[in-house]
């Protein structure tokens, strides 16, 4: 009771402050009991520390699933194991087996994302890295706010869900609980062999990073009210290599019922797919290549071992994507669509406007485009490199991407690049718009950001690249020094606020942002993200079609569709 109480109130008045004060002070011990103190989860009780700003706390390093370790080792995840006591969740965990360097040390084609994305959330390394990191602003546990769960992209093969650019402090503040998770990576998250074949119980190897995605999802489902979140209002959220595992989420039965929406940034699934033989055939050679006779002794090898090998191997690509296993996936993602068999889901997805940056090198990025180790510069080696990627059909491209100098060569080069990324979006929009209930939202995000002055920086970052949009839609312009400018903090706001509101009712719209349309095919739109957003209709829809017929012509003829990060 405050001080300044008047003691000379009737006793009657004074009787009713009491009881007033203790009803406000029980609610208050309950709310701190509820967020402030320890929580109940899977597996025992947590405690969490205040976040970043004022009213967001942070619970880092949440076990999810039992360290995959042992005999775990290319398994399913499994339950976690019990603790004593309350585990402190104030560490972020280690992230998960990688080259050493992780994103920045990644196969050629990434650098300039690096010169972007150089600061690590963790520098410790483990197969015991099944963990997950929630920032919630709630303020009690029956407030049931709509939540993101985010996966990071690195080519299946590096990254963490700890990376600065993830801090999840001004999600929260814009009121939904964020979730980021590791998963497995690489050989660990992704080897097929017979024998490992042989020993599960469904039949099936080789898909454990998106089972253990999976077992993410289900642990958010199951104990994320606890946190001030919707269990029923789940969006899945995942960038690069993990907007295709979003894509295979939503094409998967394991997956149905675990998430509302999805949202979807720089690339997709529809592309060809490798099935269960192909990944074993992939695996056997792996094996050899470590030495291993068998299952038995592959499980005794160093976690470093492993890696080393697979670093070495010139193949760590083909360990960082999921295959058509009979399980997760039943067949191909884009039969799935096809027959109208995936979970029907709100959609936003879209890509950056300069994808590979201006003047990078393609073919680190898109195998099917067939590039030389330098873009093609002249009139006479772009119209070269044309027929040898497209045969036949290279006239089709020429007409789409016309260039007759140096600098139309360089603009359509970029062009090609961008919508290569694009036109899966554009694709999985369309599907969505035809078949789903849910809306689709489409989106290309032009503005910008500045280029990184740090002596010693990975350059040239031009334009909006690959994964540049994170700064904004996350509104995380402070964990990077640049020389931001006032024009990146309205759009940082705007992006993020079209991304929360998306999560909050499927529908990105509110008072005061401009109006995103959702997609339909008549009228072909997406929402150009840039200093003052705005629909538009799609660019260049016949090299756009020309792109997507040329990725269903390599996944009917055994290509190999185009990489991802």
């Amino acid at each position: 009771m405050r001080k300044s109480l008047n003691f000379v109130c009737v006793a009657s008045s004074v009787l009713v402050v009491v009881v007033i004060g203790w009803v406000f002070s029980a609610r208050s011990a309950a709310t701190q009991e509820g967020l402030q103190g320890p929580i109940h989860v899977e597996g025992g009780m947590i405690s969490g520390t205040p976040a970043w700003g004022w009213g967001v706390r942070l619970y880092r390093g949440i076990p999810y699933a039992a360290p995959p370790v042992g005999d775990l080792r290319w398994k399913p995840p499994q339950q976690v194991a019990p603790w004593q006591g309350v585990l402190a969740a104030n560490h972020f965990s280690a992230r998960c087996m990688q080259r050493e360097g992780g994103a920045e040390q990644a196969p050629s084609g990434v650098g300039t994302i690096g010169a972007l994305w150089d600061e690590p959330g963790t520098s410790a390394m483990s197969e015991d890295c099944l963990y997950l990191n929630i920032w919630t602003p709630a303020n009690s546990p029956d407030e049931k706010r709509a939540v993101i769960v985010y996966f990071h992209g690195g080519g299946g093969t590096s990254g963490e869900g700890s990376e600065a650019i993830f801090d999840g402090s001004m999600m929260a503040k814009k009121g939904v609980v964020w979730v980021t998770a590791n998963y497995r990576l690489g050989i660990f998250g992704n080897l097929a062999l017979p024998e490992l074949t042989a020993e599960d119980e469904h039949h099936s190897s080789g898909n454990y990073a998106e089972l253990d995605k999976l077992a993410a999802l289900r642990w958010v489902k199951n104990n994320i009210a606890s946190f001030g979140g919707d269990p029923n209002n789940i969006t899945l959220m995942g960038h690069s290599s993990a907007s295709r595992s979003v894509n295979n989420m939503t094409a998967s039965p394991l997956a149905r019922g675990l998430f509302e929406r999805v949202i979807a940034h720089s690339h997709t699934s529809f592309g060809r797919m490798i099935n269960l033989s192909e990944s074993e055939t992939e695996g056997l050679k792996f094996q050899q290549r470590v030495g291993a006779k068998n299952l038995a002794e592959m499980r005794a090898k160093s976690a470093k071992e492993l890696q080393d090998v697979a670093s070495k191997s010139g193949r760590e690509l083909v360990y960082g994507d999921a295959k058509i296993d009979g399980y997760f996936l039943r067949n191909d993602v884009n039969t799935i669509f096809n027959q109208g068999k995936q979970n029907d889901v709100y959609l936003l997805t879209g890509a950056t406007n300069d994808e590979h940056g201006i003047g990078e090198n393609l073919n680190e990025w898109d195998f099917y485009l067939k590039l030389p180790n330098d873009p093609p510069r002249t009139p006479e080696e772009y119209t070269a490199w044309a027929k040898k990627a497209f045969g036949d059909q290279a006239d089709r491209l020429l007409r789409a991407y016309p260039a007759h100098s140096e600098a139309e060569v360089a603009k359509e080069v970029h062009d090609i690049g961008r919508d290569a990324i694009l036109q899966g979006q554009r694709v999985w929009a369309q599907f969505q718009s035809k078949d789903g209930k849910g809306k689709a939202y489409l989106y290309n995000f032009s503005h910008k950001p500045p280029v990184p002055s740090t002596p010693g920086a990975q350059l040239p970052v031009i334009g909006a690249i690959h994964g540049a949009e994170f700064f904004y839609v996350l509104d995380n312009l402070h964990v990077k020094d640049l020389p931001w400018t006032d024009m990146d903090l309205k759009v940082a706001d705007i992006a993020s606020s079209y991304w929360t509101n998306f999560a909050k009712t499927g529908d990105p719209n509110a008072p005061g942002l401009a109006h995103w349309p959702a997609y339909n095919a008549k009228d072909d739109q997406l929402m150009n993200i840039e200093d003052a957003p705005h629909s538009e209709s799609i660019q260049n829809k016949a090299g756009l079609d020309f792109l997507s017929w040329w990725d269903q012509h390599f996944r009917e003829n055994g290509g190999s569709g185009h990489a991802q990060r």
